[in-house]
Parts: C-alpha cells; sequence; structure tokens
C-alpha cells in the first residue's frame, strides 16, 4: 500500500521548523568541530532559508552537484581521521546541511528528522552530563512532534495537540528505557567510553618534578577526583593522596623509575579504609588512592613503590573501588632501593653539604636528624609562596640560603637531599592533600589545588616513614586549601579558612555543592553503571542469578510487557472518553434530575424535550435551545 503522504509538498511551517530543530541538535557540536566545517552547515542553512524559503522552491540540482563533492572534499580535508567521532559527527552535520537544502516533500522531512535523531545521539560521544541528557530529551521531542505534525493531511498544524501528543509518547517510553537499562547485559564500560581515537587532551599531575610544576597546577579549581568513603573518612591531616614516587635528580628535575614492574600487596598495620575514587579523565593512568591502598583491583597494578596504575591512559571519568590503610607493615630496603634513596646530583655545594652536616651532628639517630631538619624549615624565615623567585644554576642551594620563598616541590626536593647528604635513604612522593566535604553528598572533592609534594624517608623498624616539611612552613596547608587567584611575586599563599559566608555567598556554594553531587550520582548509576554496578543492583533486587543471555531475554520480556501495559493504559483511557455532545447531554439530563424531573433510561430526545417544557414552562425557550 502506498503512503499518499510521501510526495504531498510541505508547508511553510513545517520546513523552518525542520530547520530550526536540526540547528538546535547540532549547537552543542560545534564546540568541537572545526569552525569551517560549523561555518559550512552554518552557510548551508541560510543558504536555503534566505534565497528558498517556501518547500516548493529548494535548491537547484546544479547547485546540490556541486556543493556535494566541495562539502565532501572539506569534511576529508578538515577532520580529523584519527578521531573517529569528530570524522563521523561533521560528516553527520554536512550531511544534514545539504538535506536541508533539498527538503521538498515529506519522505525528504522523515530522512532529515531522523538525521537530527543521530546527532542527538552523537553528542553523548562527547558529553554525559544530566544538563545535556535533558537537552537531548527535549529536542527529540520536538522532532517526534514534527514526525506527528507531518503525519496529519491538512496544512494547518494544532501545534498544542502535537506537542502535547509528542510529550506523550516520549514519557511512556520511559519505563521500558529504564528496564532496558537495567536488565540488558553490560559492557566493561559505556559505549562512549570506548577509545575512538585521541584523548580528551585534559591534564593533571604529571609523572616528574621540575620546579614550578606543581604551584601551577595548584591555581586550578578543577576537579580532580571524588571519593566516597563506606563510613567516616580518615582526618583531614591524614588525607594524603599517593601518587607517583621520585627517586631521580640532576639537582633541577626529579623522575620517577620505570624499570619496577613487580606487582605487590600490602600488609594493613591499622584499620582499612574501604571507599570509591571517581577519577576525571586526565590523559594518564595514574590513580591517587589513600596512602596507602592494600591491593589492586582488576585492570590496575600496584608495583613496591605504592604506585597505582591503570592499564590504560584514563580518558574519561571513571569509579574504582579500592581499600587503604594509613599505616603498612614494613618491608625490608632492597640493595637498588638504597641506592636510589641515596642518589645525588653533582651540584651540590659546600654549603649545602655543610647544613647536612650540621643536621647530623654528633651522634644523633635518624629520627632526631629528621626532627633537626624539621626543625630548621619551621624556625628559618621560610615563606610558601606560589610564586617563588626565579632559581638559576642551583635550585636547592638557591632556596634553602638565598629565596627561601617556594611551593612543596621546593621543601619535599630540598629536605630529600638534605636527609641523602646525611646518609638516610629518602625520596620524593607527589600526589593530593587534602580535600572539601560535599556536605548534600557526603563524599570529599579534591581539586588541583590540592596538589602537594611531600617526602618519605627510610627508618629502621618503620620503614618508608611520611614527613611533610611544607607544614613545618604553613601548616594550614594541611588543613585547608589554596585559595586560588593570582599572587605577586614572593606572596604568602592564603587558605580557605571556612568562616561563615553571608547569606548570597552561601546559597552560591550550596548550589556549587548540589550540582557536584548530581554530576557524581550522574556518573555512578548511569555513566558508569557498569557490569559490576549492574550485578550489585540485580542483587539487591533479587535477580542474582540472571546471568548473560539469560540477562538479555529478561530485557527484551520487560520491555515488551512494559510497552504493552502502557499502551493498554492508553488505549483504557481513549475508551473512558466520550463525545463532547454525549457529554453536554448527560450532563443536562442531571440538572432537570436535580430540578426534580423523573427520566427513565429509555427515555429518548424528544420525549425528553416534551417532559421538560410540561415540567419547566418557564424555561421552554433555553430547553428547546439547548435540545435543538
Amino acid at each position: 500500500m502506498k503512503d499518499l503522504l510521501l510526495q504531498k509538498p510541505l508547508s511553510r511551517s513545517l520546513l523552518w521548523l525542520t530547520g530550526l530543530l536540526l540547528v538546535l541538535a547540532t549547537v552543542p557540536h560545534l564546540w568541537h568541530l572545526h569552525i569551517f566545517i560549523s561555518g559550512s552547515f552554518a552557510g548551508l542553512i541560510i543558504l536555503r532559508f534566505l534565497f528558498w524559503p517556501t518547500p516548493d522552491r529548494p535548491a537547484p540540482g546544479w547547485l546540490l552537484f556541486l556543493l556535494l563533492p566541495a562539502a565532501l572534499a572539506l569534511v576529508l580535508y578538515l577532520a580529523n581521521w584519527t578521531e573517529g567521532r569528530q570524522f563521523g559527527v561533521a560528516l553527520l552535520v554536512v550531511m544534514a546541511g545539504m538535506k536541508l537544502l533539498e527538503m521538498k516533500t515529506r519522505r525528504d522531512l522523515y530522512i532529515a528528522v531522523f538525521m537530527g535523531y543521530f546527532i542527538l545521539v552523537t553528542l553523548f560521544l562527547f558529553y554525559q552530563t544530566p544538563l545535556v541528557t535533558f537537552y537531548v530529551f527535549l529536542i527529540s521531542t520536538g522532532l517526534t512532534g514534527l514526525l506527528i505534525a507531518a503525519n496529519l493531511t491538512g496544512n494547518t498544524l494544532p501545534w498544542k495537540s502535537v506537542l502535547k501528543r509528542a510529550l506523550v509518547m516520549m514519557v511512556a517510553s520511559i519505563p521500558a528505557m529504564i528496564l532496558l537499562f537495567v536488565l540488558f547485559p553490560r559492557l566493561d564500560g559505556p559505549l562512549w567510553s570506548l577509545n575512538l581515537g585521541g584523548n580528551s587532551g585534559v591534564t593533571g599531575m604529571s609523572d616528574n618534578i621540575h620546579m614550578g610544576s606543581i604551584s601551577n597546577l595548584s591555581q586550578s579549581d578543577e576537579v580532580a577526583f571524588r571519593v566516597r568513603f563506606h563510613g567516616e573518612p580518615p582526618p583531614a591531616a591524614q588525607r594524603y593522596w599517593r601518587g607517583m614516587v621520585l627517586w631521580q635528580t640532576d639537582g633541577r628535575d626529579w623522575v620517577r623509575d620505570e624499570s619496577e614492574k613487580q606487582l605487590v600487596r600490602f600488609g594493613a598495620a591499622s584499620q582499612p579504609y574501604d571507599y570509591e575514587i571517581t577519577m576525571e579523565a586526565s590523559g594518564q593512568p595514574w590513580l591517587f588512592p589513600l596512602d596507602h591502598v592494600l591491593a589492586a583491583p582488576a585492570n590496575l597494578s600496584l608495583n613496591p613503590y605504592g604506585e597505582l596504575s591503570s592499564s590504560k591512559d584514563i580518558d574519561a571519568r571513571h569509579t574504582f573501588r579500592l581499600s587503604s590503610s594509613l599505616r603498612i607493615r614494613p618491608a625490608p630496603l632492597g640493595k637498588r632501593q638504597l641506592q636510589m634513596g641515596l642518589q645525588l646530583p653533582r651540584t651540590i655545594t659546600g654549603r649545602t653539604r655543610q647544613l647536612a652536616k650540621k643536621l647530623r651532628g654528633q651522634g644523633r639517630s635518624d629520627e632526631q636528624v629528621v626532627q633537626a631538619a624539621f626543625r630548621f624549615f619551621r624556625e628559618e624565615p621560610f615563606v610558601y609562596t606560589l610564586q617563588p623567585p626565579l632559581l638559576r644554576s642551583n635550585p636547592v642551594d638557591g632556596f634553602l640560603f638565598n629565596t627561601r620563598k617556594g611551593f612543596c616541590e621546593h621543601y619535599a626536593t630540598s629536605f630529600v637531599i638534605l636527609m641523602r647528604l646525611a646518609g638516610i635513604p629518602a625520596r620524593v612522593i607527589i600526589g593530593y592533600q587534602g580535600g572539601e566535604l560535599n556536605p548534600l553528598g557526603g563524599h570529599l572533592v579534591i581539586r588541583q589545588s590540592n596538589a602537594h609534594a611531600w617526602a618519605e624517608v627510610w627508618l629502621a623498624n618503620r620503614g618508608w616513614t611520611r614527613v611533610d616539611p611544607t607544614s613545618a612552613v604553613a601548616p594550614e596547608r594541611i588543613e585547608h586549601s589554596i585559595t586560588p587567584t593570582r599572587y605577586a611575586e614572593g606572596a604568602p599563599v592564603t587558605f580557605n579558612l571556612k568562616n561563615p559566608p553571608a547569606f548570597v555567598a552561601r546559597l552560591a556554594r550550596n548550589l556549587k555543592w548540589f550540582r557536584d553531587n548530581l554530576q557524581l550520582n550522574w556518573h555512578y548509576w548511569v555513566v558508569g553503571f557498569n557490569s559490576d554496578r549492574q550485578q550489585s543492583l540485580l542483587q539487591k533486587m533479587g535477580l542474582s542469578r540472571l546471568q548473560g543471555y539469560q540477562l538479555g531475554v529478561a530485557a527484551a520480556i520487560s520491555a515488551i510487557l512494559a510497552g504493552s501495559l502502557v499502551f493498554l493504559l492508553g488505549m483504557r483511557r481513549r475508551a473512558q472518553r466520550q463525545d463532547p455532545l454525549r457529554q453536554a447531554y448527560s450532563k443536562f439530563q442531571h440538572k432537570l434530575e436535580k430540578g426534580g424531573l423523573e427520566i427513565q433510561p429509555a427515555t429518548g430526545p424528544q420525549d425528553l424535550l416534551k417532559m421538560a417544557v410540561t415540567r419547566f414552562p418557564q424555561k421552554s425557550a433555553d430547553i428547546q435551545a439547548i435540545m435543538q
């Protein structure tokens, strides 16, 4: 049977609405497409509505013949072939603009609408936020309404009725969608987290140190990761998030030891903390667990230095379940670690060696030497600043004796050099320290401004022991986060001391926490809903026996039942609706009965008119008008 509406010309309003919805579907893509590709799409839209604004006169065929190869060449030349997402979306967007340029019949409208649906779906390859999901829902409702309007025979569109029906259809699909989402067998991660080429380009903590690297990072308020504890979190002073261990230095730069590939487990010497850490995309494989993580879960590696890394770069937000203990059982110090822990650069000056000798003193134990160095940083006029003066030929010497102004990497690296000169194995740890508690979600938010560096020294019977020389100069750093702002050279760092804010500031902060909590829960229950989380939810629902194909069958059956239930409810509601004339007649009968007129079920309209006029003669004219 042929659909007679397919070749029926479009109305002007349908054409313009199609163009508007395609533009709205494409707008979020403009930020990651090449400017010339975005401009070509905009040019095609303007060309259509400026020169051919009516459906009966589309662009001429010769122009389409010239524009098609030009558009394809533009995409092939400008789109990144190695980035599958960008190339595919660029091609889809340009083709949507070309389709709108030639659109004439309702068949063309159907194709344009489905291209709009595909463009909306591709948004999830780049964005996975609740706001974008709501935006996709709104535009999808508009496209669905456009399909409904295209199937009406008249040219006058009842927009209120069309949009209402489209919204009802979208809402009615939600139960089946939820069932499929929960029950359908899950991949290890969401489809849009697959590496389709390239990475997000975001940066965070590097795996090495040069003077100023962490201080620059600490001026960013971007979120690095979030942590949700299963119980009370550790005290603020113990919230050290371990990253990379740096051993070797030339006096200016510090790097890690990449030769250690052995995988280990650590024994807890205190009550472990169980938690989930949600890492933001960093483009690097490193995780930053609470110091010290005890074991590596699947797809992660834990080496003897306590470095935790993923098997691939973290290019999308991801959640890991970990367990850490503030104290672990010490392991013997190997020969290689001893050598690296005492390695010194050739640029050590005489006065630096003399200072280390003074700290060692006569007969002092290693613990006493560490305490003496700590007192040195606390009692001398050192300044904790994000903008230290430039250190040239010998950074350690210049910092210890000349400028005495630096950030955490200055204190950590200088402390490690002094310990090594005193014969104590030492190393630099980089990671994060602190974190803000979200009062709405109960989780910790660790930002780039929490980036930190500290030292570890080897002490007999205690093993590797954390020493944070920064706390000797700026103890507020351990309890409070840094205020991200511009600092003049040598200016002391200021901290967020959590003074009670005014009403407007308090409202803004609560909104910020609400947004942060929404993002985390959205990732936890939607974007990051993987197979492990699915099994955990099914276990709570008593459906833990469903595995593999059984889940697929259950998902299909549940979706069919949910759709059938919605359909039956809709049909029942439609059956209960009465014709407006019948409703008015029943209402009129009810009023007559309240006036004292007895009406039998078999009484017809003509007999009712005679009875009503006889019973209420003063209202005969009104009764006759109503019955007429």
